[in-house]
């Protein structure tokens, strides 16, 4: 047919008389457009930072669940000091790093104190433990197989600060955008939680 083409079984013609096919119109078919790329790039960050911020809520809360816990121990520690007998309190990071804490109370024998019930998960691998001994001009991070321990005064309900026994003047709990100082009064006994700012290396 020379220049004739046939479109669904007929002859189409332009005004000079050569046949066309418009099925297809090759000059149209550029792929995608700046505006297309850049609105799929835009929906990526969106997912991406939302993804991001959703696992920083998750670690923020295991440091806030894991402040609350100790400080709750703390509590539960010096109530039992000054009811029952003497008996003080351990801060460890096991050897999988996750954070416990366990009460010891006296029982007549001499130190170390037996155990008072199970030790207690306050925390996980995803949270950083540091303390600061009053003694000390530093802090220092709590590591897998390191402990500390808490102190009361049965007498006034203070923290002991001996020589034989550390007084800590926080403990500060570190995850995701997330810091919580656990702040302890000596003379008092007092500990409270207290959100800072993150702190970066």
């Amino acid at each position: 047919m020379g220049a004739e083409m046939k479109y669904n079984d007929k002859l189409h013609k332009d005004r000079t008389g050569r046949g066309f096919d418009n099925r297809c119109n090759h000059g149209d078919n550029k792929g995608y457009s700046l505006i297309e790329l850049v609105i799929v790039l835009a929906i990526i960050a969106i997912i991406m930072s939302t993804v991001f911020y959703s696992i920083i809520l998750i670690f923020s809360a295991n440091a806030k669940s894991c402040a609350n816990n100790i400080q709750r121990a703390i509590g539960d520690c010096k109530v039992t000091t000054m009811g029952k007998a003497s008996a003080y309190m351990t801060l460890y990071r096991n050897a999988e790093g996750n954070v416990y804490t366990q009460m010891h109370v006296k029982d007549g024998g001499a130190y170390p104190y037996p155990s008072y019930g199970e030790a207690q998960k306050v925390g996980t691998q995803k949270v950083t433990v540091k303390y600061k001994p009053s003694s000390a001009s530093a802090e220092t991070e709590l590591l897998a197989g390191d402990e500390i321990e808490i102190w009361f005064d049965r007498a006034t309900g203070g923290f002991l600060n001996d020589g034989s026994h550390t007084f800590y003047e926080y403990i500060r709990v570190e995850g995701g955008s997330k810091n919580y100082k656990i702040v302890l009064t000596e003379l008092t006994g007092k500990s409270e939680v207290v959100p800072e700012p993150a702190v970066t290396p």
